[in-house]
């Protein structure tokens, strides 16, 4: 990034793995766009609640979930209690298959969105290596019968690179009072994204279906 006679512009020649130069278009973007949602939203008010009450957080992080995640519990394990911000991260060595088979194994109620955990030879038709009794546990590979992950419902970062249906789309089928809120014009009371969707797709040479 650089700026010339005061206006923001990509380095063009900026080839590295965080090149933003197909994103520049946002610069000229008629609304805002920020990544400090999380911060806002949730990081913050979590620190302002711990320091008003002296109270150290417990969370369900796992280091499988990001290569910085993955850096933390090597550098520090799942217990940092002697960090600057103490907290404790008891699921951190748990793989997403680890969390699906407690889940599966002890029949516990799982948020609708995600709709049911299966063996993924349930849905492909094809036999585990439980049922051919090699293993006494079998370990099958789990899947989610409705979404894998879900995240805050406004975000679009990434939506791009969904493969239809999309979030959107998803969400469309599943939440239809809260895609309409969404997608109504900012003027009748909604978040006016079919706008946005539409000056994104148009500007910056990227699809996303809604």
């Amino acid at each position: 990034m650089r700026t010339v006679n005061g206006k923001k512009e990509i380095i063009p020649n900026d080839r590295s793995m965080f090149s933003c130069e197909r994103y520049q278009f946002f610069l000229d973007a008629p609304f805002e766009i920020s990544n400090q949602c999380c911060k806002v939203m949730k990081k913050n008010p979590a620190q302002t609640y711990a320091r008003r009450t002296g109270r150290k957080p417990i969370t369900a992080q796992t280091a499988s979930e990001s290569k910085l995640r993955t850096q933390v519990w090597l550098r520090q394990g799942c217990n940092a209690f002697d960090a600057a911000k103490p907290i404790s991260n008891p699921m951190a060595f748990w793989t997403e298959q680890d969390v699906l088979l407690y889940i599966y194994i002890n029949h516990l109620p799982i948020a609708s969105v995600y709709g049911e955990v299966v063996k993924e030879s349930e849905v492909e038709g094809q036999l585990d290596l439980e049922d051919l009794g090699l293993f006494d546990l079998g370990r099958p590979t789990l899947k989610t019968t409705g979404l894998e992950r879900t995240g805050c419902f406004a975000c679009m970062y990434g939506a791009h690179l969904e493969k239809e249906p999309n979030r959107l789309q998803k969400m469309k089928i599943t939440h239809p009072k809260l895609y309409d809120w969404m997608m109504r014009p900012w003027e009748e009371g909604g978040l006016d994204y079919k706008n946005k969707i539409d000056w994104i797709n148009e500007h910056g040479n990227i699809h996303i279906s809604y």
